[in-house]
């Protein structure tokens, strides 16, 4: 049984995270400026959390009074940016003060549309005191938004997962298998920095069953090595949800099946080089990851995919035929 409220919000930070990762690709490209487009599907989405009546101002205004979304009758004004630099919130304070709107709204946010900073001071001031605003409350990021939609009953729920299901459009062939979904899984727990294991592995043998060295003899103390480097960070962690995601054979043997078709074409493209085709590889589930808005470290996507060759899913050996 799932609830349908579980069903939601997951559905939504699923979304959420494929929004924020094409984003954050932007910024990435030095693309730091969101359209009037991205502008009103927030604008949309807080009307809908926050019931209120935000209207765009930069519609009217071209961007001339330094925020974006204003409710007259919330008396609240909310700046929407993909920079998370104190400078960013500092300059909107500055320029929020200049053109006197903290004379006509009471309150003042700031939604990193990317992840916000750790800001050493809780309190952010334009540079005549008139008006501040206290991080912890005025500045949002994609943690804050899933607060405030957790905290709404379920047919707002409801209506917030139809909105984001219409507004944030994936395309039929981006959506996951079931062999590739559970490595996205695994790839969420390789990639949480704050799991009681991560750093704790302790690899005494990198290749336990020799298939390192007896099929690519020539590359071993490469691939030794990787796995070995990888394994310090990562390995614990791996074990720990081998154990604690209930995988059932079947799925097992399809990722495993997909893992196989797909690394042996690489190895083949790659004129038989281990090394080479682990690089594409690793480049090619990165690229999944992150079409899906998953977390998408590219260390524990590397060590997985070794962890996996060891197994013989990555790079299976050849099938001899019986005489």
């Amino acid at each position: 049984m799932v609830l349908r409220r579980q069903a939601d919000r997951d559905f939504i930070r699923d979304r959420f995270a494929i929004l924020r990762n094409a984003i954050e690709s932007d910024v990435s490209l030095n693309v730091t400026g969101l359209n009037i487009s991205v502008e009103n599907f927030f604008r949309d989405l807080l009307n809908l959390i926050l019931d209120g009546d935000f209207k765009n101002l930069n519609v009217d205004l071209g961007n001339a009074a330094a925020i974006d979304l204003a409710d007259d009758t919330l008396s609240h004004c909310i700046q929407v940016t993909s920079t998370s630099e104190k400078s960013k919130i500092d300059k909107t304070l500055k320029k929020f003060v200049e053109h006197g709107l903290h004379e006509k709204y009471d309150r003042l946010s700031v939604f990193i549309a990317t992840k916000k900073n750790s800001y050493r001071s809780p309190e952010f001031s334009d540079p005549t005191g008139a008006f501040s605003i206290l991080a912890r409350d005025n500045v949002w990021d994609w943690d804050n938004i899933m607060k405030m939609i957790d905290d709404l009953e379920q047919p707002e729920l409801s209506a917030v997962r139809d909105f984001v299901e219409n507004g944030i459009y994936v395309e039929p062939s981006k959506v996951p298998q079931n062999e590739v979904a559970t490595l996205f899984g695994l790839m969420e727990v390789l990639s949480d920095e704050t799991h009681e294991q991560a750093g704790k592995g302790n690899s005494i043998d990198p290749d336990p069953n020799k298939k390192i060295e007896t099929r690519f003899s020539e590359h071993a103390d490469f691939l030794k090595g990787e796995y070995a480097a990888y394994f310090v960070e990562y390995g614990a962690v791996l074990e720990d949800a081998y154990r604690g995601i209930d995988l059932g054979s079947a799925r097992i043997r399809r990722l495993g099946l997909h893992l196989g078709t797909k690394s042996n074409e690489l190895l083949a493209a790659n004129d038989g080089d281990p090394a080479l085709a682990l690089n594409k590889i690793v480049e090619y589930y990165l690229k999944i990851l992150q079409d899906h808005g998953k977390a998408s470290d590219g260390g524990a996507v590397r060590f997985f995919l070794l962890d996996q060759m060891i197994r013989c899913h990555v790079f299976p050996n050849p099938v001899l035929e019986s005489v």
